[in-house]
């Protein structure tokens, strides 16, 4: 959805670029109708120094909105390498049986979820919220399945693939599943589950 300011910005934008249009209209009119009167020398001149204006403000937009996208991606890193850090060390600590404690899984989470509404992009805040509303539904169940386990894995792949979005990776052939497959040995966990469901 999009908020006040982007359609403040989207009218804004378009009512220069309406206005800029209607300009150059004005002046093909102009110097339609002035052709004969106008000295060729000037003429070249004017198409060139449009031209280069034109190419000056394209290249200084680009360049900011690069700039801006770099400054993005070195914001998110961290946040990202965080997270992943996170998610590993419950995963150890299930598989060395030293579970963290409600404390410290409260706190990691507390600073995961400040840092998320700043630095997470649409697509992954999305796939956070997602992931941890199934992750706090599988706590509270008094009879999770492995069936809602594996939502949760999925979701967390998910998550995972977007952050790998957002730092400009394309995900290529990167099907269901590969991600899961490099911490948890036994995957596909789905074969498994539908096998004991038949």
């Amino acid at each position: 959805m999009r908020t006040a300011k982007q359609i403040l910005n989207f009218l804004l934008g378009l009512g220069v670029l309406l206005g800029l249009l209607y300009l150059v209209y004005k002046a093909m009119i102009y110097f339609g109708s002035n052709l004969g009167a106008i000295d060729a020398n000037v003429l070249v001149a004017m198409i060139a120094g449009t031209v280069t204006i034109t190419g000056f403000f394209v290249t200084r937009y680009l360049e900011k909105k690069k700039l801006i996208e770099q400054q993005l991606r070195e914001q998110k890193l961290p946040t990202y390498e965080e997270f992943i850090e996170f998610i590993f060390k419950i995963l150890n600590g299930e598989k060395l049986k030293k579970p963290m404690s409600d404390k410290q899984l409260h706190e990691l989470f507390w600073n995961l979820n400040k840092k998320s509404i700043l630095w997470l992009s649409d697509r992954s805040l999305d796939s956070y919220v997602m992931w941890k509303s199934a992750v706090n539904n599988y706590s509270t169940n008094p009879n999770p399945t492995k069936e809602d386990g594996l939502k949760i894995l999925l979701l967390l792949e998910q998550l995972f693939l977007d952050f790998r979005k957002d730092i400009g990776h394309k995900n290529a052939n990167l099907t269901e599943g590969k991600i899961l497959s490099l911490f948890i040995n036994d995957w596909p966990l789905r074969d498994n589950t539908n096998q004991e469901g038949s």
